[in-house]
């Protein structure tokens, strides 16, 4: 009796270690945050709109449980472009004078491991803005196109992915309009999926008068976490291993009985 509640025992505790093996072979938490600004136009109810950029600047960061922090940045002028990439995460901006358009893109998965993963890219334009061909005030109505990608996923043992897209855009310091995405907007718990793409007019009026020379500041970040948490090997050889003694204990028992 006790050999063949030794070998029930023994089969149990085999069977959990497989089980705490495999288990953290399927951990998984990932976060995609892309986002574009294109098209931007200033377009005035009278006269003309002479556009200048001054500057650009980019910037992207990335940083797991083995790194630190890693991030690079580029203030090249018409086109800087900033990317960083370690095991988890990485990130690319890009801001675009010739084009006036911005980008971002950042992701973060963690995989097998408790572990966490983020990072972020952050790209801007200057310019000025002058509106010709008048006297007194104009309307202008300032106008660009966002086209997004958030995609946040976390498995059985996933424990959280966020992800942030923002785009603001500033005459003469002050916001015309601001797109913002559900910003660091978490997907938390086990077996989660978010998934949001497509495209969105932005439209701001602005009143600004002739002749005089406007400052224009466009701001575009996006963002990702990941996080995951595995269950400890020990803990589930712990349980089953329990189960098969209560087996092996039950056994006897009915063996008795008969």
């Amino acid at each position: 009796m006790r050999v063949n509640s030794l070998k029930v025992f023994v089969r149990v505790l085999v069977f959990g270690l497989v089980l705490g093996a495999s288990t953290t072979a399927y951990a998984d938490s990932l976060s995609i945050s892309s986002l574009t600004i294109s098209n931007l136009q200033f377009t005035p109810t009278a006269g003309t709109a002479q556009f200048t950029p001054t500057g650009t600047t980019a910037r992207a960061a990335v940083l797991d449980n083995f790194i630190p922090i890693l991030q690079n940045n580029s203030n090249t002028f018409p086109i800087a472009q900033a990317s960083a990439n370690v095991n988890f995460a990485s990130a690319l901006a890009t801001a675009n004078a010739t084009t006036s358009s911005l980008s971002g893109s950042t992701s973060a998965t963690v995989g097998a491991c408790s572990c966490t993963a983020s990072s972020f890219a952050i790209s801007t334009f200057t310019g000025t803005l002058v509106i010709l061909g008048g006297e007194g005030s104009v309307d202008v109505n300032i106008s660009a196109l966002a086209s997004l990608l958030r995609n946040n996923q976390t498995d059985q043992f996933g424990v959280r992915a966020e992800s942030e897209l923002l785009f603001d855009l500033f005459v003469n310091g002050s916001p015309v309009f601001t797109f913002q995405i559900d910003a660091l907007s978490p997907t938390s718990g086990p077996n989660q999926f978010l998934l949001l793409q497509g495209s969105q007019q932005m439209a701001g009026l602005v009143r600004l008068q002739f002749g005089v020379e406007n400052t224009i500041f466009a701001r575009l970040t996006t963002g990702s976490v990941a996080v995951n948490e595995v269950p400890e090997p020990a803990t589930v050889v712990l349980l089953v291993s329990g189960l098969g003694f209560m087996t092996g204990v039950l056994k006897k028992r009915r063996k008795k009985i008969e």
